[in-house]
C-alpha cells in the first residue's frame, strides 16, 4: 500500500488516479502528520454559534485538553464546561449518572442561565455504544431547556456523520416547526455568513427572497429558533449536508446546494442552479420582482467584470511569483487554482488531503491547463519535521501552505472566511495583491493572531 499511495505527485500523473495522494486510503496508509500551522474552527466553536447556549464536554481529561486550550485562545472559555470521567466510570458505565449530575450543576451555576445545552461526547461513548435518548428526555423535562447530543469522535471520520457534519445537524435539530413562514433564507454549513448587503443577498432580493439568516445574526436563542420559518436554505459548504437533510425532511424547508467557487465559469454555473431553484419556489404574482433572472444576470455581469479587473491587477503585481494554495484556506483549492491559472497567475503547488466530488472537475481541467503543478498531501508522514530551508514557493495562500513551503509571504486566508461568488473571488484577489504589496510576513505571528490551535 505504501508503495502505491504517496505524499506528492505532479498533476500530469495524479489526474489519472487522484486517490494516490488525495484518497481515503492515501491518508490511512501512513501516520497522520499535523503541521504547527494547522488548526482553526473545531466542532466546539461551531456549536457555540447557537446564541445563549452552553456546552458540556464529557471526556477523559486528556481528550478535553485541546478544546480547553482552544477555548482560552479563542475567547469562549465561559461558554463551555468539562465533565472529566475516569477509567472506573468508563468501564462500569457510571458516567451516565455523572452526566445528569453535571448538567444539573451547569444549569444551577451558569449565569445567565443557558437557553439551550449541548452535550459533547468523546469517542469512548461510541466504543461503548451508549444510548442517551431517555436520559436527555429526562434532563429536558427537569431543566426546561432543549438539549442536543454531539460527538467529538475522530474514529467516525470515515462514516456518514463525522464530527464536523454531525455538529451542524445537532445545532439545527433545535429548530421546531414554525407557526408561520416568511421569505428568509438560511445559510447552512458556513462558519461566517455573507453580509446582509452582499452579492448573494442582492441576488436573492431580485427573486423576492430575504433576509439571509445565519446563527451569527441571531441576538438570542428565540431568534435562532425563528430561522425555522424560512422559505429556503442554501448549502454553501459540505459540512452542512446532514443539517440540510434534516431541515428538508423534518421542517419541509427546500435546500439548494451551491458550494463556494472561484473560477468565473463555475461561479456562473452555481448561480444558474440557484436561479432555477428560486424560480421554482416563486409564486407568480406574489413573489419576485419581475424580470428577476434578467436583473440578477445583469448585476452579476458587472460583478464578473470587477473580478476580471482584479485579475489583471493581480497578474501585474505577482508576475511570475510561484504560488502555493492549501485546503485550510478554502474548501475549493483546486477551483481557486483553476481560476488563478486562467487569470495568468503561476500556481506552483497545491496542498490538500482529500478530493471532494465537487472539486474533481476542477482538478481534471487544471491538469489540462498546467500539468506541472505539484499536489501534496500535508498529512502524509513524509511531511514531518521543520519547514524547508529553501522556499518551495514565493507566496502561499493559507497557513499550512506557508509552513510547508517556507514561502516568504503568506496570505492569511482561512477556510472560515465567507468568499461566495464573484465578490468572494474579488476579495481573494485583493488579499493576494495586498500581501504582495506588504512583502515578507511573519507566519508565526499570523498563526497566533488568528488563534489557531493544533
Amino acid at each position: 500500500m505504501s508503495d502505491f499511495y504517496t505524499d506528492e505527485l505532479p498533476l500530469a500523473e495524479l489526474a489519472a488516479n487522484p486517490e494516490r495522494v488525495l484518497g481515503k486510503d492515501a491518508s490511512q496508509a501512513t501516520l497522520h502528520y499535523c503541521s504547527p500551522a494547522h488548526g482553526g474552527w473545531g466542532v466546539v466553536r461551531v456549536a457555540l454559534l447557537v446564541p445563549e447556549s452552553h456546552l458540556l464536554f464529557v471526556c477523559p481529561p486528556a481528550c478535553g485538553r485541546h478544546g480547553a486550550i482552544a477555548a482560552i485562545e479563542q475567547g469562549y472559555k465561559k461558554k463551555i464546561s468539562y465533565l472529566c470521567i475516569n477509567d472506573t466510570e468508563i468501564v462500569l458505565g457510571g458516567y451516565e449518572a455523572e452526566i445528569e449530575g453535571g448538567v444539573r450543576e451547569v444549569m444551577n451555576r451558569i449565569q445567565p442561565r443557558p437557553r439551550a445545552l449541548m452535550i459533547f461526547m468523546s469517542c469512548i461513548d461510541d466504543l461503548l455504544g451508549t444510548d442517551h435518548t431517555a436520559a436527555i428526555r429526562r434532563m429536558e423535562t427537569e431543566h426546561g431547556v432543549p438539549i442536543g447530543l454531539a460527538r467529538m469522535n475522530p474514529i467516525s471520520l470515515d462514516n456518514n456523520l463525522p464530527p464536523g457534519i454531525r455538529v451542524w445537524k445537532t445545532m439545527y435539530e433545535f429548530l421546531e416547526r414554525p407557526e408561520k413562514k416568511d421569505r428568509g433564507v438560511i445559510i447552512l454549513g458556513s462558519y461566517r455568513p455573507p453580509a446582509l448587503d452582499s452579492e448573494l443577498a442582492r441576488v436573492l432580493d431580485f427573486f423576492g427572497f430575504g433576509p439571509i439568516r445565519h446563527p451569527e445574526f441571531c441576538a438570542d436563542f428565540e431568534r435562532f429558533r425563528l430561522m425555522s420559518g424560512s422559505a429556503a436554505a442554501l448549502l454553501l459548504r459540505p459540512e452542512g449536508k446532514a443539517a440540510a437533510e434534516d431541515i428538508r425532511s423534518r421542517l419541509g424547508i427546500p435546500v439548494c446546494g451551491s458550494f463556494m467557487a472561484f473560477d468565473k465559469d463555475t461561479i456562473m454555473e452555481r448561480y444558474s442552479g440557484l436561479f432555477a431553484f428560486l424560480e421554482n419556489l416563486a409564486v407568480p404574482g406574489k413573489n419576485g420582482k419581475g424580470g428577476a433572472k434578467e436583473k440578477a444576470a445583469s448585476f452579476l455581469a458587472a460583478a464578473r467584470e470587477k473580478a476580471e479587473e482584479r485579475e489583471e491587477k493581480a497578474r501585474s503585481v505577482l508576475r511570475d511569483a510561484r504560488l502555493a494554495i492549501d485546503s485550510t484556506a478554502t474548501i475549493a483549492p483546486f477551483n481557486l487554482a483553476l481560476a488563478l491559472v486562467k487569470a495568468g497567475v503561476n500556481v506552483h503547488r497545491i496542498y490538500a488531503s482529500q478530493l471532494p466530488e465537487f472539486e474533481r472537475p476542477s482538478l481534471l481541467e487544471l491538469a489540462r491547463l498546467k500539468e506541472d503543478i505539484r499536489v501534496s498531501n500535508p498529512n502524509h508522514a513524509r511531511k514531518h519535521g521543520p519547514c524547508p530551508v529553501q522556499p518551495l514557493a514565493d507566496m502561499a495562500v493559507g497557513f499550512e501552505a506557508g509552513y510547508a513551503t517556507a514561502a516568504p509571504i503568506t496570505v492569511p486566508l482561512a477556510f472560515d472566511e465567507q468568499l461566495f461568488g464573484f465578490e468572494g473571488y474579488s476579495k481573494t484577489l485583493d488579499a493576494l495583491i495586498r500581501a504582495a504589496g506588504e512583502g515578507k510576513s511573519d507566519l508565526r505571528q499570523q498563526v497566533k493572531e488568528y488563534g489557531l490551535v493544533v
